[in-house]
């Protein structure tokens, strides 16, 4: 199991994962990120070599770190013990339901000491995807197609431009293949009608700035700060304050027959590439999905030399573009991790 929890990263020719410090003075990484390949390896009627999990938990207020690491080591033990006592593999529903009743148990024992933290969770098992959300990081299944060959000179410029950690900077990456996004999770924002809905129906403040909706904040008198404070977001693990006004932990799951998926999207026939992504909201805050997908896919399917190395490089390199070019700006912690799915 790989687990990032400070400035850290970790790259293989089909993976990385990154997780970089915010310039906050408590000089403390809130998020978290955990891979453990061969999930539920203890039960031979579900296991596979091909099986993964993956988590991302960005922690919030004072001891989101905290909550976040909780919920990090909590949710792939529990889900791994619940699947071990399983006599056959879990059908869709099945796996939705033990996705939410996990991350509400979680939710309902975290400790109650001021803080909180997003949770997404990728699994795959046997030829089905499963993608988990509660909060407001992204997660994204993209497919790289490949052209019909690679022009030299676009490949040199790309090479400088990935090395090259100058800014502000007139270059930007020209990938030579295609990117498409597909099932990307929505957002858990208090502006939407249905959290918007639940949370005032259970007398919870809500405050939406007219010119950024997004921007939406649950409100409560916080007994641990002695002040009004707002949420970002209308679902997330831990938060206790929050959960009486509506703030609850259950994710959004996403199913995703890859079999099914291969052939819609003709991955196969066309030589394409599938991979899959989750990161925190430092990083997709400040850049557009597709941004982080197409720098992604040139480290893994354009880069020459040693794959491990490119996608280190290019981990840096979106770090780079996603924080602020004065220094004295605030940065968030910025966190992703990414995986070349293979049918």
């Amino acid at each position: 199991m790989s687990n990032l929890t400070s400035t850290s990263k970790i790259a293989t020719r089909n993976h990385v994962m990154l997780t970089h410090m915010s310039n906050r003075p408590t000089g403390v990484n809130q998020d978290r990120i955990v891979m453990i390949p061969s999930f539920a390896a203890d039960n031979s009627k579900i296991d596979d070599s091909n099986n993964f999990f993956i988590g991302l938990f960005d922690g919030h207020d004072d001891r989101g770190h905290e909550i976040a690491s909780y919920a990090a080591k909590e949710i792939p033990f529990q889900i791994a013990s619940t699947l071990n006592h399983l006599d056959k593999p879990p059908s869709p529903n099945e796996m939705t339901q033990i996705f939410t009743d996990i991350f509400r148990n979680v939710d309902k024992n975290a400790p109650s000491i001021g803080g909180g933290c997003t949770a997404m969770a990728v699994i795959r098992i046997g030829t089905t995807l499963y993608l988990a959300n509660t909060g407001d990081s992204t997660q994204f299944i993209a497919i790289y197609h490949p052209p019909s060959k690679l022009v030299e000179e676009k490949s040199n410029h790309n090479k400088r431009y990935i090395q090259n950690m100058t800014r502000p900077s007139s270059e930007q990456l020209n990938l030579q293949g295609r990117i498409s996004i597909h099932h990307q999770n929505k957002l858990h924002k208090a502006n939407f009608p249905d959290e918007k809905s639940r949370i005032e129906n259970l007398g919870g403040r809500i405050h939406i700035p007219p010119k950024h909706p997004m921007g939406s904040r649950v409100i409560v008198r916080s007994t641990t700060h002695h002040e009004d404070v707002g949420l970002a977001m209308s679902r997330s693990i831990g938060d206790a304050e929050w959960t009486e006004v509506g703030v609850i932990a259950d994710p959004d799951v996403q199913i995703v027959n890859l079999e099914e998926f291969w052939n819609a999207n003709n991955i196969s026939t066309k030589d394409s590439k599938m991979f899959v992504v989750l990161g925190s909201d430092g990083l997709f805050d400040a850049r557009r999905v597709e941004f982080v997908a197409k720098h992604l896919a040139y480290g893994f399917f354009e880069s020459d030399g040693d794959i491990a190395e490119q996608m280190l490089t290019v981990g840096k390199k979106l770090v780079n573009m996603a924080s602020p070019i004065k220094v004295k700006f605030y940065r968030d912690d910025i966190s992703f991790v990414a995986k070349v799915v293979e049918l």
